[in-house]
């Protein structure tokens, strides 16, 4: 183990000094300490030496007499009521020590210039005094802003992670919500299938039970009973992933097999009439947890079909400007005014006058980008459409 540094000496000692030490008068052991230590020093300044000798050594000077040398045991009790009282101890502490000092310069001193010596001697303890009160004082507003500064960032700390919790929750929410709107879409489409496998059945039934069951035909009604029930398996499992509360699993993406799975998993809720048009141009992969960025793309999608109730273009693109992947989802729906463009990604904010949701899909998608470290633009004229752009960066890649 290391010896304790000065500082650490000095912080452990002032430390064990109770703030409201001043304000204890007479019962602060401290005040004593410093009291007797005045008393036994003034009695041991006036028992000296010179009384015993009756003038001063032969070569002192004018800071090298006995009692020069006296005085400076008087330091001891004013360093110790700088520590405790600071600046108005130690201004105390010397009018104490002056007032000692003083009748025996201006009385019996035997030295020469007996008043120069006295004063000289209070104003170096003053000083002394009053520089060691400003030091400590300096010394532990530091610490206490060393601690301060501990506590804030811890606070900071616990401020982010109930952050991110609060920010997960707030996905889990809005994937909740969108859930509820893509579970009745896909339940009618799920439906439509299954009725006609059960159609399926019941014809390979009768012709099974009157014996006119050509193989060939029984194999083609399986195929369509096979492609349908596959078909709802696919829409059930998006669903299911979509749905799922796993812990982000950051990897390498392609975004243009999130985008397309994403508009599979939405076209069935959009409108009938719309029109979709791709122009996926081939991207570097982008770092991101795959079904966060589905939930991203599922929310614009979405959005954008509700833009357009009756009908219109659906555009998604896929290309690389300026060094990232830019994803953009582009209708030509109602648009948005100017006054509520900055009002997009606040939480519970809507455009829309049928609720269709609770106004989280925005700001959970703009939370999901901001953390892989990109973000949304928007742009919008009333009457002609919008266009949400996801930029994201391109991961750097590993050093060589």
């Amino acid at each position: 183990m290391h010896p304790p540094s000065l500082g650490e000496t000095l912080g452990r000692l002032i430390e064990s000094i109770p703030e409201n030490e001043s304000a204890k008068g007479l019962r602060s052991w401290h005040l004593w300490i410093i009291v007797s230590s005045f008393l036994v020093l003034t009695a041991m300044y006036y028992i000296e030496q010179t009384a015993l000798v009756g003038r001063p050594y032969p070569g002192e000077t004018l800071l090298t007499g006995v009692h020069d040398l006296h005085r400076i045991l008087f330091l001891i009790p004013i360093m110790h009521a700088a520590l405790v009282y600071r600046v108005r101890g130690s201004l105390v502490a010397s009018l104490a020590f002056f007032c000692v000092v003083l009748p025996r310069a201006l009385y019996i001193s035997p030295y020469p210039h007996p008043v120069l010596r006295a004063m000289l001697s209070v104003a170096s303890a003053t000083i002394i005094g009053i520089l060691t009160a400003l030091w400590l004082n300096r010394f532990e507003k530091g610490r206490k802003a060393r601690a301060d500064l501990t506590a804030a960032y811890r606070a900071l700390q616990d401020s982010e992670r109930q952050l991110k919790e609060n920010q997960d929750m707030l996905i889990q929410v809005e994937r909740l919500a969108s859930m509820g709107q893509l579970a009745a879409s896909i339940a009618h489409e799920v439906n439509n299938p299954l009725s006609g496998v059960l159609v399926y059945m019941h014809l390979m039934q009768r012709k099974i039970a009157r014996g006119e069951a050509p193989t060939e035909q029984l194999l083609d009604y399986l195929a369509k009973m096979e492609f349908e029930i596959t078909r709802s398996a696919n829409l059930i499992r998006n669903l299911l992933d979509f749905s799922s509360q796993s812990e982000p699993n950051m990897r390498e993406v392609d975004v243009g097999q999130v985008l397309n799975r994403a508009l599979d998993l939405t076209v069935l809720a959009g409108s009938q009439n719309a029109r979709v048009e791709k122009d996926l141009h081939p991207v570097p992969k982008v770092i991101a947890d795959p079904e966060q960025l589905q939930e991203v793309f599922v929310n614009l999608i979405m959005n954008a079909f509700q833009a357009m109730p009756r009908e219109g273009v659906l555009t998604l693109s896929v290309r690389l400007a300026d060094g990232e992947v830019r994803i953009a989802v582009k209708d030509t729906g109602c648009g948005i005014p100017p006054e509520n463009m900055g009002k997009l990604f606040t939480p519970f904010f809507s455009t829309k006058k049928e609720v269709k949701g609770v106004g989280l899909g925005l700001p959970v998608a703009y939370g999901i980008v901001q953390r892989l470290k990109g973000r949304i633009e928007v742009e919008s004229r009333v009457g002609e459409g919008s266009t949400f752009t996801v930029c994201l960066p391109i991961p750097e890649p590993p050093p060589a």
